[in-house]
């Protein structure tokens, strides 16, 4: 096994996890903080209300934040919708968490032919690579925007990424003296275990762009229904 399949087992452990036990717990400290509350209205401390008032808005704030990584972890979009929702999704989070200006250009079929998918391996390592990249984006780069190319052409898949960030020497992230070292690692390992082809350029002042090719008959899917040892 991989280590990028052995990762997908354990996003989707700590995504059932977070869906399955905090999820219903925090719903339950929230119904105690209701409770509290309406019996504090009837003559209670103004500075107590005033602190459980405080403690609700700060546990709609994880509620929502533990949402959102549950969703990152494991999109159940992706899984009943497919790709091209998942990434409206997904580019919409991003954004809002981010301020980075991100745009999607996805042509998965040609002008004309009916909405479909593709296989759900394929989806899969492409979400999985788009979300990586973004991710390294926000964390090193820098960048103000965004651009991501998404298209098929029979039964080659073709991904480019590009951002205006500060860049980098891709040299000093092989030889592991920069930090995006580990993203791209993983990203490199997806696509090639794929039977793809994966490459980056990159300067400083420069941005960084990426170009993943990939057969769609040829994707892999990770083993997401197994469980860790």
């Amino acid at each position: 096994m991989t280590v990028s399949s052995t990762a997908d087992i354990e996003r989707r452990r700590i995504s059932e996890e977070l869906h399955d036990q905090i999820g219903p717990n925090l719903a339950a400290v929230g119904l105690n903080l209701h409770v509290i509350e309406e019996r504090l209205a009837q003559g209670g401390d103004p500075e107590l209300l005033q602190l459980l008032a405080e403690s609700q808005a700060l546990l709609s704030q994880a509620v929502a934040e533990i949402r959102d990584l549950s969703g990152e972890l494991r999109p159940a979009r992706l899984e009943y919708a497919g790709l091209e929702p998942a990434l409206a999704d997904f580019a919409q989070q991003f954004r809002r968490r981010t301020g980075i200006e991100t745009r999607f250009n996805v042509a998965l079929f040609a002008p004309g032919d009916a909405p479909g998918r593709l296989d759900g391996a394929s989806e899969w390592l492409l979400y999985r690579v788009i979300q990586e990249a973004l991710a390294n984006c926000a964390r090193h780069s820098s960048a103000g925007h965004v651009q991501v190319d998404l298209q098929c052409n029979g039964d080659i898949i073709e991904l480019r990424i590009s951002d205006d960030g500060v860049g980098f020497t891709p040299e000093a992230v092989a030889a592991g003296s920069k930090a995006p070292g580990l993203g791209l690692l993983e990203m490199r390992e997806r696509v090639e275990a794929a039977g793809g082809k994966f490459s980056l350029s990159s300067q400083p002042g420069h941005g960084t762009h990426i170009v993943a090719t990939v057969s769609a008959s040829q994707a892999a899917p990770p083993n997401m229904s197994a469980k860790p040892a």
